[in-house]
């Protein structure tokens, strides 16, 4: 019997695009490499930072063999986006490889010369990329319809390329995957989901009055902060089924700012903006809806930041603080403590009269002294190491050297406590001769 089926084509094209993905042509050399997703939040984030900036790259897809064993051979884990450079060079982690653009690409700047408005810039960055995740990751794991969605679209994106998966294949063991994030963000609760039905509205309410001034976040030309917020808004918000339909009720302005944020640097058509206009002016005032902004940091973001940092310095695994007056239990996460920390070094390092303009500022709305109440607190996450570049897996590469420097302090402790049992039988020994004597 003779078989008739006939290739897919398709799908072949699909694994060739996936499998040449890493290779440059002759009009690419100078392009970045960007492993991304558009349901990532940081992978937007970076993505549209990146179309803004006019910085070339080529865009790579992610399936299931390029997530799960491409990356972790570059970076030492399954994560996204990572970029690799022109020379080959392997970046990770959008904070510090945005910092780096920053200088490499100064020509179309989204940091403000003045260095207050960076601080705020900074701070708003951080709660962004790290508060905003609770809001993400409880719209879309803990909706059934958003859950059951997102489970297959990401089954769509991982099968891509694979004639033996399918999105109904992988979608159950997205859904699995995704569970175990409740306690460590604080979502272990019906009490705490409900606090974040209300801080949404409340920060929606806060974007739109802001956005009816302004058309970004620090002023009418966008900045870092812009596409930190834009990243969890957008890709988890505005894009999931459910909680775009709050999106869209609840925060008509804001949806438009992510609209012009989303078509930044294209330019086919009329849409795509080019033209912008001026930073904040501090000296003229700072506006009520950026007070607002900051108000709502200090309820939020500030408490989980440090309650995060204390809490790995004295090596606890779990924290509780007060969120928007309930008291929430945590589990400890390095890298937020070590991106706190780079936010309160941004502070430190401000010259005096700024930084009395920064604090007066933050005391009035509740951000300080809070922000500052335990000094910095140093995380050794990325000792030894410098950020973003990544050199043979850095994750374990830093797991090891962690690991080393763990094995290397209890062996420290493990001796002198051997030294200090010798020192004590030592004195011990004389004192027995004695009393043996004594007793003769």
């Amino acid at each position: 019997m003779t078989n008739n089926k006939k290739p897919n084509n398709n799908l072949q094209r699909e694994a060739l695009e996936i499998e040449n993905a890493l290779n440059l042509n002759e009009q690419q050399q100078d392009c970045m490499r960007l492993w991304c997703d558009g349901n990532s939040p940081y992978s937007c984030k970076l993505r549209t930072y990146m179309n803004y900036k006019a910085i070339p790259y080529k865009r790579m897809r992610i399936n299931f063999k390029t997530y799960f064993n491409v990356i972790p051979e570059k970076v030492g884990m399954s994560i996204m986006p990572v970029v690799i450079t022109p020379d080959n060079q392997v970046l990770q982690d959008t904070t510090p490889i945005i910092e780096q653009f920053e200088k490499q690409y100064s020509n179309t700047s989204c940091t403000p010369e003045d260095a207050r408005l960076a601080f705020i810039m900074w701070l708003l960055e951080d709660f962004g990329d790290e508060y905003l995740t609770r809001f993400s990751m409880h719209y879309r794991w803990g909706n059934e319809i958003n859950r059951n969605t997102l489970s297959h679209r990401l089954g769509r994106s991982m099968s891509y390329g694979d004639v033996n998966m399918h999105a109904t294949k992988v979608a159950p063991m997205i859904l699995s995957r995704q569970t175990g994030f409740d306690k460590p963000l604080g979502l272990g609760s019906a009490e705490s989901r409900e606090s974040l039905d209300k801080q949404l509205i409340d920060l929606l309410s806060i974007l739109d009055a802001h956005f009816s001034q302004y058309q970004f976040l620090l002023g009418d030309k966008p900045s870092v902060a812009d596409f930190a917020l834009y990243g969890h808004l957008h890709a988890h918000m505005l894009q999931d089924p459910f909680s775009a339909e709050i999106m869209e009720s609840k925060g008509s302005r804001t949806c438009n700012w992510i609209e012009t944020i989303n078509e930044l640097g294209d330019v086919r058509g009329f849409i795509g903006q080019t033209e912008f206009g001026d930073w904040i002016n501090l000296d003229e005032g700072t506006p009520d809806s950026l007070k607002q902004l900051l108000d709502y940091v200090a309820k939020t973001y500030i408490p989980f930041a440090a309650g995060t940092a204390l809490a790995t310095h004295e090596g606890n695994k779990e924290f509780n603080c007060n969120i928007y007056g309930l008291d929430t239990a945590f589990m400890t996460f390095q890298y937020r403590a070590w991106s706190f920390e780079n936010v309160q070094n941004h502070f430190v390092n401000l010259n005096t009269s700024d930084k009395q303009f920064v604090d007066a500022l933050l005391t009035q709305t509740g951000v300080q002294p809070a922000m500052m109440e335990n000094g910095v607190l140093h995380c050794n996450l990325f000792d030894g190491f410098t950020p973003p570049l990544v050199k043979n897996g850095v994750a374990d590469a830093r797991i090891a050297y962690l690991k080393k420097k763990a094995e290397e302090k209890a062996l420290k402790k493990k001796q002198e406590r051997e030294l200090h049992q010798k020192l004590k039988d030592e004195l011990e020994i004389p004192e027995k001769k004695g009393a043996e004597n004594e007793s003769v």
